[in-house]
């Protein structure tokens, strides 16, 4: 299904996208870099929650505007602030929070990809703590940035007679770059799962600090790892 929504204003109509399906990671990816600009964020790199001054907020909605229709700023000029803005408006509204309904696979270019699902066996958490920290990840997204993801996705989800080889990974990350948003979305939420699970296992280390369990769970991964190999 297509959840193009069409806008008219001044007889030209725009398609703009309002599902998650309807978006790769690139141009997702290329929107938030906009929304980014006008972020205001402390010594920490968190963003700070203020209200945009009205100025801000126009320059941000005519830029998303011109991201989301490729009009250039001169074209802008003609189109009146009001309706430019009742677009905006109804795009952040139509893009309502992802819910996950748990697949643990997925389809690109005729070729299925599972989720590293089997993640405390032979290989996959060995090869993912070499590559990344789960959790570094995880913290990396809640601050909206999903341009780690593809590369993730390259790293972990593989075809089911795929071997793990380093040499793919940028052109499989490039390819994975495609990948509509829902998909990215499943996948985040896979890693989160994944990293509760994780922790659980560790709750005998309770009486230790969060170090010592983070320094055990490498440990154990590992020793895992060799274990079944």
């Amino acid at each position: 299904t297509n959840y193009m929504i069409q806008i008219k204003i001044q007889d030209e109509s725009y398609d703009i996208p309002t599902n998650w399906k309807d978006m790769t990671v690139r141009y997702w990816c290329g929107l938030y870099a906009i929304i980014n600009q006008y972020n205001k964020r402390d010594e920490n790199g968190e963003i700070v929650e203020e209200e945009h001054s009205e100025v801000q907020l126009l320059k941000m909605n005519r830029d998303i505007f011109m991201y989301l229709t490729g009009l250039k700023q001169s074209e802008m000029e003609k189109l009146d602030v009001d309706s430019v803005n009742a677009a905006i408006t109804a795009f952040s509204g139509t893009l309502e929070e992802y819910k996950p309904k748990g697949i643990d696979r997925f389809e690109l270019e005729e070729e299925v990809y599972l989720f590293p699902k089997e993640f405390l066996k032979r290989n996959t958490f060995g090869d993912y703590i070499e590559s990344t920290h789960l959790e570094s990840t995880i913290e990396i997204m809640k601050h909206g940035r999903f341009d780690v993801l593809p590369e993730q996705m390259a790293i972990l989800c593989r075809r089911v007679d795929e071997e793990y080889d380093d040499d793919i990974i940028p052109s499989k990350t490039e390819k994975f770059k495609e990948l509509t948003m829902d998909i990215v979305w499943e996948f985040s939420f896979f890693l989160t799962m994944q990293s509760v699970k994780l922790t659980r296992t560790f709750q005998m280390f309770l009486g230790k600090t969060e170090e010592e369990v983070e320094a055990a769970k490498i440990e154990f991964l590992q020793l895992d790892s060799t274990i079944s190999s």
